[in-house]
């Protein structure tokens, strides 16, 4: 007997796409819904998602059917490394902030001593202790 160049069944591509959020989410969203009297309404409010969503999740958590496996977004090497890359970036640029801040702090603080010590020696009050004072420089 002969065998021939059988093909394999393809693996089938998942059907819609990703969920926005997890499933824990989902089910914590559903939960609320079920268990405290949440409206659907208010639950799609408060989670960013359509009553329909909701509605969807009550019945999978009612009837205890939960999907098997949710697809995960897998990034690739290049995506990994724009990543990185981004967020390296990023921490230099706020870090470089921080620095110009802290001089600004600085140097705020020295102008604001200065004003008062400025104000503290245009400010002095006349007693008879200091009169003497007072009066050799106006004399």
């Amino acid at each position: 007997m002969e065998v021939k160049n059988m093909q394999l069944p393809k693996e089938k591509a998942p059907t819609g796409r990703a969920p926005k959020y997890s499933i824990e989410y989902y089910l914590m969203m559903a939960k609320q819904v079920v268990d405290d009297g949440l409206t659907y309404r208010k639950a799609s409010e408060i989670y960013g998602c359509s009553h329909g969503t909701v509605n969807h999740w009550v019945k999978q958590y009612r009837t205890g059917v939960l999907p098997g496996k949710v697809r995960k977004v897998k990034l690739d090497a290049s995506a990994r490394e724009r990543d990185v890359n981004r967020l390296t970036h990023q921490v230099k640029n706020l870090k470089t902030e921080i620095g110009e801040l802290y001089l600004e702090n600085l140097m705020l603080k020295k102008a604001l001593e200065y004003s008062q010590q400025i104000k503290r020696e245009d400010s002095s009050v006349i007693t008879s202790e200091n009169l003497d004072q007072f009066q050799e420089d106006a004399g």
